[in-house]
């Protein structure tokens, strides 16, 4: 079994209390869960995966391709305990629809929440005044789903965004591309919204905390919103690596990753004694 290097060692009782396995579910749901990706197999579009589903206005279609693989730049490696995620490879630069969308989160109530996922460009993404590749948080707004908040990418790095009906237009640095956040490397994003305050904020690995103000919609749903890969526009060709996307509602638990859980399993063999097997955790 495989330890995620990115999880520090606590102990397996530490583990044990904070991983609420009766709680987190195997994909993006209310009120905790994450999608691995580990159930894919190489290849397989993200059309398969529902109720994850895709857009692609691209002629020929092949120049918009989202799928799972288990390689970085070409070279197959690990990333931690995981064994797949998704390549989105965006090559196309016209002003067509090029997105991807995850199930949506329904919650019963208002509630704060955090998004988690991990990045890894494989691309520089377009400068200058081409449409940038993003990564919104989309709300339900009368009709239809609409971007409101997330991270932007552009040749110099990435930036939190407000955007659509999220509010007044805003945008900040999270990171310029450099060691331990460059093309190649994975980079861990955090971004929580917080409607008591009217603040969304964003976080790559360890780095600082990085804020804008928020005024959703009033037409829009508070308690409805999704995970969205944004590459439509002229001039934003793109190829990224997505991995273990998260959602927690509320006060819910830290999202375990796919080796996360197999740690917690390890434990509980370990102290009943049983024979340690290998598990993993999946959609």
């Amino acid at each position: 079994m495989r330890i995620d290097s990115r999880l520090p060692f606590v102990g397996f009782t530490a583990v044990l209390a904070a991983i609420p396995v009766a709680v987190v579910r195997g994909d993006v749901e209310y009120p905790a869960g994450v999608q691995t990706f580990e159930t894919m197999n190489v290849g397989d579009v993200i059309d398969t995966l529902s109720p994850w589903f895709s857009v692609n206005d691209s002629v020929p279609l092949t120049l918009f391709n989202v799928t799972a693989v288990d390689d970085v730049l070409g070279t197959p490696t690990q990333h931690g305990g995981s064994d797949r995620w998704l390549r989105i490879d965006d090559q196309d630069g016209g002003a067509v629809q090029n997105r991807f969308y995850s199930g949506n989160i329904l919650a019963p109530a208002i509630e704060n929440y955090r998004w988690t996922w991990y990045i890894n460009l494989e691309q520089t993404p377009p400068g200058g005044a081409a449409v940038k590749p993003k990564l919104t948080i989309q709300h339900f707004d009368t009709t239809a789903f609409m971007n409101a908040w997330g991270i932007e990418f552009n040749d110099t790095g990435a930036r939190l965004i407000v955007l659509g009906i999220g509010g007044t237009a805003a945008s900040a640095v999270l990171y310029n591309y450099g060691a331990g956040t460059g093309i190649g490397e994975w980079v861990k994003l955090d971004l929580s919204v917080d409607f008591n305050t009217n603040m969304v904020s964003a976080r790559a690995n360890t780095g600082s905390l990085v804020t804008l103000p928020i005024n959703l919609s009033g037409t829009a749903d508070k308690q409805r919103h999704r995970f969205c890969y944004r590459g439509e526009g002229a001039g934003n060709v793109n190829k990224m690596l997505l991995d273990d996307v998260s959602v927690a509602s509320g006060d819910a638990a830290p999202i375990p990753t796919t080796s996360e859980w197999g740690l917690a399993i390890l434990a509980l063999l370990l102290i009943s004694g049983a024979t340690i097997v290998r598990s993993r955790f999946g959609a």
